[in-house]
């Protein structure tokens, strides 16, 4: 399954058509009949961990009838090592591969499984089309496939201008089908790793999203949208390569031959993850943009909150220096802050495994699901021509932090782009 680079997840095209009304480039009039292709190569780097590299095109035309088509193609090819879910200790642990194949130790590091290698292509469609002179609709189809993940999805929704075309009002449903065919097997929650117990076939999840925006010219200068967004979910959410380490009443981790279960090697005492079968999320998204004579302040604030117990605010800033000759730099602030879900744990004693089972209840020590705090700060640096031709470079840093050793995470971003018409 996909590691979302960015901790959450870009569903449906219907969300990034209606974002669009904030960004949407003046075309010249010797373009407007041309196909518009926003190219880009992202490579994304963890320090010791996961790398990335992620190139994406994008074309885009608006007919004579005012319709719009949009295309996008991504291709993602991640390798690395990702953290496995279990405590960091002085004293070795045993782990298997996701195949259950073979068997690896760590002891005094954050254990990763370092055989994380996946690579994912995902295409995108979306097309909108005028009801009347104020009423839009639009529609789009998304699908994604890597090795043991597939997902496909639809969407559709209603932009209604008003106020002289001043104020649009958007609403919009999409759902999306996954797929999960874990390595291996899908494994059972709450068992020792050791005991390789794990159901073949795969697992389905289902998402449903609801999408009510309102965009809003202030005045000339500008312009705002404030999005909500109630996102209920339905399957099979557990992550199969995660485990939870089970640990004595010092923070040792157990052996797994002290409860019955398959001796493998030292410190074996791990148990798969187990995690809710839905979710709903309630998300607030509210950007501003404002444009002085020639420089732009984009301002972006996100508020979200689930039943899973976390809570969080994301702060995304940037502002636009606009030279002479098209040359342009804009500096990037985000700030984002978790609160943990009900059923993190880091670790667990032998007490609370036995009240795990006996309940069936949920527990996961995946850190992505614990207390975080993460910035990234950088600049794009670009050029544009008179021919609306576009060449940038993205950099930034990534830093994260949280309350276990595998949540302190550093990564660079570096992403460069090209705009053209064809």
């Amino acid at each position: 399954m996909k590691r979302m680079l960015d901790g959450k997840k870009i569903g449906a095209g219907l969300a990034a058509a209606t974002c669009s009304l904030l960004g949407q480039p003046a075309m010249a009039q010797d373009t407007a009949d041309a196909w518009q292709f926003d190219s880009a190569v992202l490579y994304y780097s963890e320090q010791d961990r996961v790398t990335a590299v992620e190139p994406v095109v994008r074309g885009k035309k608006q007919f004579q009838d005012e319709s719009e088509l949009e295309l996008k193609l991504t291709l993602d090819s991640l390798t690395g090592a990702s953290h496995n879910g279990a405590i960091t200790s002085d004293k070795p642990q045993t782990f298997t591969s996701p195949s259950g194949a073979s068997t690896y130790q760590v002891t005094n590091e954050v254990p990763l499984d370092d055989a994380f290698k996946d690579t994912r292509v995902a295409a995108n469609l979306q097309y909108t089309r005028p009801f009347t002179r104020t009423l839009r609709w639009t529609g789009g189809l998304n699908f994604s496939n890597e090795y043991d993940f597939t997902s496909v999805g639809l969407n559709a929704g209603l932009l209604w201008d008003l106020n002289s075309k001043n104020t649009t009002l958007t609403f919009g449903l999409a759902h999306e089908a996954d797929t999960i065919d874990p390595v291996g097997g899908s494994p059972v929650g709450l068992t020792f790793q050791s005991d390789d117990d794990k159901t073949d076939g795969s697992e389905d999840k289902s998402i449903n999203d609801v999408l009510i925006g309102l965009t809003q010219v202030i005045n000339r200068r500008w312009i705002m949208q404030l999005n909500y967004n109630l996102s209920m979910s339905d399957g099979y959410h557990t992550d199969p390569y995660k485990v939870v380490t089970v640990v004595d009443a010092n923070g040792d981790p157990l052996e797994a031959e002290s409860f019955g279960g398959t001796d493998i090697g030292a410190g074996d005492a791990q148990i798969f993850e187990l995690r809710p079968d839905s979710r709903t999320k309630n998300t607030l998204y509210w950007e501003n943009r404002y444009h002085f004579s020639r420089d732009v302040l984009a301002v972006g604030y996100r508020f979200m909150s689930d039943d899973w117990g976390i809570t969080s605010h994301t702060l995304d800033v940037k502002y636009r220096f606009q030279f002479d000759n098209g040359w342009y730099l804009q500096p990037h602030v985000r700030w984002y802050d978790q609160s943990e879900a009900d059923f993190y744990q880091e670790s667990i004693t032998a007490d609370e495994l036995t009240t795990l089972q006996n309940s069936n209840s949920d527990v996961s020590a995946d850190y992505r699901l614990g207390s975080l705090t993460d910035t990234t700060y950088g600049f794009k640096v670009g050029k544009e021509w008179a021919n609306n031709q576009q060449l940038s470079l993205r950099v930034e840093s990534f830093t994260q932090s949280g309350d276990s050793d595998a949540s302190e995470l550093d990564a660079l971003i570096t992403q460069v782009g090209y705009t053209f018409y064809w």
